[in-house]
């Protein structure tokens, strides 16, 4: 009879609360919406540890206004849940439509449940535990060759590196989504990467020559010029230095701008070869395709700043067009924004660094290119 059935147990050494991490983590890959996973996880919450051992009956007879009221939400939502999930074959309604949910338990010694008429947790036990174990299983392989192909890429783009050849390492950017290999979420889409990073570097390995770029070396940068301060301040004293058109000029740690500065912009240092400042400028360089800003306006804030100045508001930029919506900080036009940024530093000599210590310490740059 249904409300007396009984389900062979969970898997040995496989708890409750394993059970409702499971659900937690793979429920919506089995199918699962919002509303069923709080609904099953209140059943497995309302009955006892004892009932999940095998031979015995796992079921739940508590009145629907009840858990409507517990969960917070409609009858008619949990209704709708129960059904969907009764469909789908995670649990199993024992009591007649429309009728009382009841059961009853023994009144001494193990106090197991007897009968219930109401949501029986045995297809979820017998059936759909192994199948959200085979989905986590399955998960954690796509998850562990994801790392390894990543991991394949990183190295061949490294070697590509290693090679100093400017037109290879610019092929090789093109290759990659935005330039960056953080976008690629696909084993497949890596693994075609690895193939043209394989045939780009067997390309350039025949051919043997090349001509080296300074700006992609693994943590160097161009020696410092007489009329660039930026460069000389930061090989001397780690300090970056800040200046426009005027000569009021900022210092601040170099750290700080990394510290501050989105994964994204991190990643991009790491890929390029290590925490240099010629790989900070190049990291702009890249993200600024994504905040659509063109090549003139960035040779035009290269040109009235200087390098470092414009990939550090490029990078504040970046940074807060990622944030929500309704965030303080959240910048809709990041182009319109560098442009504003720009006009505001060269009339303005303090501006500048207003904007930038205002974002390390967490406040946004939308409300100050507007106003």
């Amino acid at each position: 009879m249904c409300v007396t059935l009984t389900h062979r147990g969970l898997p040995q050494e496989f708890t409750r609360s394993d059970l409702l991490g499971l659900i937690d983590a793979q429920g919506s890959a089995a199918g699962l919406s919002g509303t069923d996973i709080k609904v099953i996880k209140h059943y497995i919450l309302k009955v006892r540890d004892e009932d999940f051992r095998a031979g015995r009956i796992c079921a739940v007879w508590q009145r629907l206004p009840v858990i409507a009221q517990e969960l917070f939400l409609d009858e008619r939502a949990v209704t709708r849940a129960e059904n969907r999930l009764a469909k789908a074959g995670w649990l199993l309604k024992t009591n007649a439509p429309k009728s009382r949910r009841a059961g009853q338990r023994e009144q001494a010694g193990e106090q197991r449940i007897i009968w219930a008429a109401g949501v029986n947790l045995q297809p979820l036990i017998d059936h759909r535990v192994p199948d959200l174990l085979r989905i986590a299983r399955q998960r954690e392989a796509a998850s562990a060759e994801l790392d390894r192909a990543r991991a394949e890429a990183k190295h061949l783009f490294s070697e590509i590196r290693a090679l100093r050849v400017s037109e290879a390492i610019e092929r090789a950017l093109k290759i990659l989504p935005f330039g960056r290999l953080s976008r690629v979420r696909a084993v497949e889409q890596l693994k075609k990467i690895i193939e043209a990073f394989s045939s780009l570097l067997s390309s350039f390995k025949k051919q043997g020559v090349g001509k080296s770029v300074d700006g992609f070396e693994t943590g160097q940068t161009k020696a410092p010029s007489r009329t660039d301060k930026t460069s000389a301040r930061y090989n001397t004293h780690q300090k970056t230095l800040i200046q426009n058109c005027r000569q009021n000029a900022v210092q601040f740690s170099f750290q700080q701008c990394i510290e501050n500065a989105h994964n994204d912009m991190r990643e991009n240092m790491r890929f390029l070869g290590g925490y240099s400042q010629a790989n900070f400028i190049e990291a702009a360089n890249l993200l600024r395709r994504d905040l659509r800003i063109n090549d003139e306006l960035w040779s035009q804030a290269c040109h009235r700043l200087n390098r470092v100045t414009a990939a550090i508001l490029v990078s504040i930029i970046y940074k807060n067009n990622q944030c929500p919506k309704g965030h303080k900080a959240h910048v809709r036009h990041a182009a319109a924004c560098f442009r504003k940024l720009i006009q505001r530093a060269t009339f303005e000599p303090q501006f500048l660094s207003r904007v930038v210590f205002k974002n390390l310490k967490g406040d946004g740059v939308g409300s100050w290119a507007s106003s």
